[in-house]
């Protein structure tokens, strides 16, 4: 039973892993000018760890802490909420709460320092826990955004 419950939390993980490595990914239309940012992501759960991901993902130019504090992208539709948002300088902070057919909670935190960001996201899903880290920084090269399901 351990196993299976593992598996539903890896998949939901997967699911988040998607969600949050797509957050960078702001809404924009499409003739809008971006900056690409490279972003390593490695996640911790109990009894695994995903190995580190490197990618790289398109941000509105000028854009970057409103995008880099926002998840979206699958999953992110009606039945997922931001709560207690908070900006304080250059740190971004709130609470994700899913419903549905898979529910979760989750504590976003970003730290922007100019072209650096760093993410945490600690979640609770299926009664397992997990966390996230995301380290972005700004290539700068030209690209064009896209809006992902969920941008708002």
């Amino acid at each position: 039973m351990r196993t299976l419950n593992q598996v539903r939390v890896f998949g939901a993980a997967t699911a988040l892993v998607a969600m949050t490595g797509a957050h960078l990914v702001a809404q924009a239309d499409d003739k809008a000018a971006g900056e690409t940012w490279k972003q390593t992501m490695s996640m911790e759960m109990a009894g695994m760890n995903m190995p580190a991901r490197t990618f790289e993902v398109c941000v509105p130019a000028g854009k970057a802490q409103e995008a880099l504090s926002k998840p979206q992208g699958p999953g992110m539709g009606g039945n997922c909420a931001m709560q207690d948002i908070k900006h304080d300088g250059n740190r971004f902070t709130a609470k994700l709460i899913c419903t549905g057919q898979r529910p979760m909670e989750a504590t976003i935190e970003t730290i922007l320092d100019g072209d650096h960001a760093k993410t945490t996201v600690a979640m609770a899903t299926s009664g397992q826990q997990m966390t996230m880290k995301m380290d972005s920084q700004k290539v700068g090269t030209p690209c064009t955004p896209k809006t992902l399901p969920g941008a708002k």
